[in-house]
């Protein structure tokens, strides 16, 4: 998982590992290999959907790390 400030750290997390992630938090969960990845989500925030903020200007960041730049 990409997190932080425009999303500069990353965090390695493997089967059996618990995550929280605080409120606020920009980050970018995602699989980095091709074999399947079941995650249990689970959000305190009712309105969770109405809370999350889109960063569109770290598009060209992401697409780098995923080698796609």
């Amino acid at each position: 998982m990409w997190y932080g400030e425009d999303l500069k750290e990353l965090l390695v997390v493997r089967a059996g590992d618990f995550l929280y992630i605080p409120s606020s938090t920009p980050h970018l969960p995602m699989n980095s290999t091709d074999q399947p990845c079941t995650a249990l989500v689970a959000r305190t925030d009712p309105n969770e959907q109405e809370s999350v903020v889109l960063l569109p200007e770290l598009d060209a960041m992401i697409a780098a790390a995923l080698g796609e730049a």
